[in-house]
């Protein structure tokens, strides 16, 4: 069962990252100068492949791949370079700072698990950080929480620039991408109130619905996806609606806008996740 999608809003509901000085300080659960909710999706994704891809599963019994946090990806041509929350891969050697599991990371992540996902996670090989040999897949996540008619330029280019940097790398590398996009009316940004007393009155930025988050789903669109290892684009491209006030209350998954209008379906959340796990199948089974 897919469960990364329910594990990343959770986890973003809980989440309490601190952000202004003196006293201005407080907690939120989103602010775009964290990778806070990067580090989630990326764990979920992860977390979905190991219970939905039965090759993956071997090859981590079998200590043939490992992960990577905050690996640095070079394109040999054009040398780009860019760093991943997580990535897969082959190990190559140990780790200075310690061992390391998929599992630890839960605490360190603060992920939120309910009762049965911990239970499944119990019940998966252990999937141990390791150096980074090669990359067999590589996650880029994003969010797009406000000022979303400004923003998707530079979501785009962020993005395009991922594709082309992982594939520089590693032509073989599996390169999926997600992005969150924000369907609330109202959202209270961190940037903006950065200088807010704690007592004082939040500003609270107003997104006009459903048409700012239509945009970035249509802008994202636009991203250059592929069908096999000789295209150049994402191998599996995903996109989620949330509604996410960032004032503690919960973070909920939107299955559709306003006015109707969903993710397409071969960009839904569990479709993303189907194509990793075929990609993985299909390129690396005799690793």
């Amino acid at each position: 069962m897919i469960r990364g999608d329910q594990i990343y809003v959770r986890t973003v509901s809980a989440s309490a990252i601190s952000g202004g000085n003196g006293l201005a300080k407080r907690h939120w659960q989103y602010h775009s100068r964290s990778d806070a909710h990067s580090k989630a999706a990326c764990w979920g994704i992860v977390f979905d492949l190991l219970v939905s891809c039965p090759l993956l599963r071997e090859h981590v019994e079998r200590g043939k791949v490992g992960f990577g946090i905050n690996h640095e990806m070079r394109d040999f041509q054009m040398n780009r370079k860019k760093n991943l929350d997580l990535v897969i891969c082959t190990p190559h050697g140990t780790l200075d700072d310690g061992a390391e599991t998929f599992s630890d990371l839960v605490d360190r992540y603060g992920i939120a698990l309910n009762s049965s996902e911990i239970e499944s996670l119990a019940s998966l090989p252990t999937l141990e950080r390791s150096a980074v040999g090669t990359v067999l897949v590589a996650l880029e996540a994003k969010a797009c929480m406000t000022a979303h008619i400004k923003a998707c330029p530079r979501l785009y280019d962020e993005l395009s620039s991922s594709f082309q940097t992982i594939l520089g790398d590693t032509k073989s590398a599996v390169a999926a991408a997600f992005v969150t996009i924000n369907a609330a009316s109202e959202f209270i940004s961190p940037v903006v109130n950065k200088e807010t007393k704690r007592n004082a009155a939040l500003k609270i930025s107003a997104h006009q619905q459903p048409k700012a988050a239509k945009r970035v789903l249509e802008k994202i669109k636009e991203l250059p996806r592929r069908n096999g290892e000789d295209g150049i684009g994402f191998d599996s491209l995903g996109a989620l609606f949330v509604d996410c006030r960032n004032d503690g209350t919960e973070v909920k998954i939107v299955d559709a806008l306003s006015d109707g209008t969903a993710v397409d379906m071969i960009m839904t959340y569990q479709t993303m996740i189907n194509r990793i796990s075929g990609a993985y199948s299909t390129r690396f089974r005799a690793i």
